[in-house]
């Protein structure tokens, strides 16, 4: 799998850290702390395995285990699945009927990588404001190679679906651009943490029929 970019702010291993709890008895000795170790690495390459069949699998998980064990209590839900979004920014390399599909996955990961970044970023004026720059250039990226792909495919059910897609995700492309307008007259994050992570759901969804169109 290609790595489809960095980011400034890392991202904790809610995998390492849950595992880590678990077994924080046993980490005083080799053994165990091994043991983890290897643990970890199985669970990872588990959601990875998924990951390539099922896109957004990890976040979907992640944050149905935040909202399941009342995390949602002390750690804010919206603001962590966006900060999550970025864990499944690798691009798998496949073959598939649909033409583009490695730019698609390329300029999904891109989005999803920078929106991610929307909750470091927010607090600094001049580096949300390019931030935002970055998300829109990322989402006409993503919606011109869609198009591409439209473009490229015959006339059928693949490209009725794929335009049937494109379609919710201008929609939701839209309703987070009214979310940053109401950011920046209320300044509360709470709607546009939702609409940004209902913006990942939509790209996920999105990679989710080209992967399993083959």
């Amino acid at each position: 799998m290609v790595p489809a970019g960095g980011s400034s702010t890392p991202i904790p291993d809610p995998i390492k850290l849950t595992l880590a709890q678990v077994k924080s008895p046993h980490l005083n000795d080799a053994v165990g702390f091994e043991k983890m170790q290897a643990d970890v690495a199985n669970v990872r390459r588990s959601f990875d395995s998924v990951e390539r069949t099922l896109p957004g699998f990890t976040w979907i998980f992640l944050r149905g285990f935040m909202e399941r064990f009342g995390l949602k209590d002390c750690v804010d839900i919206e603001e962590m699945s966006l900060r999550l979004s970025a864990l499944d920014n690798e691009i798998p390399m496949y073959t598939s009927i649909v033409p583009h599909t490695y730019d698609l996955e390329k300029y999904a990961a891109e989005l999803k990588l920078v929106l991610s970044r929307i909750p470091s970023e927010i607090s600094s004026r001049n580096e949300f404001i390019d931030l935002i720059k970055q998300i829109a250039g990322a989402i006409k990226n993503f919606l011109d190679c869609i198009r591409s792909v439209i473009s490229a495919l015959s006339q059928g059910v693949i490209s009725q679906d794929l335009d049937g897609h494109t379609v919710n995700f201008v929609d939701y492309s839209k309703r987070f651009s009214s979310a940053l307008k109401g950011f920046f007259r209320d300044h509360k994050t709470n709607e546009l943490y939702a609409s940004a992570n209902m913006l990942v759901q939509q790209t996920n969804l999105i990679l989710l029929f080209i992967r399993n169109t083959r």
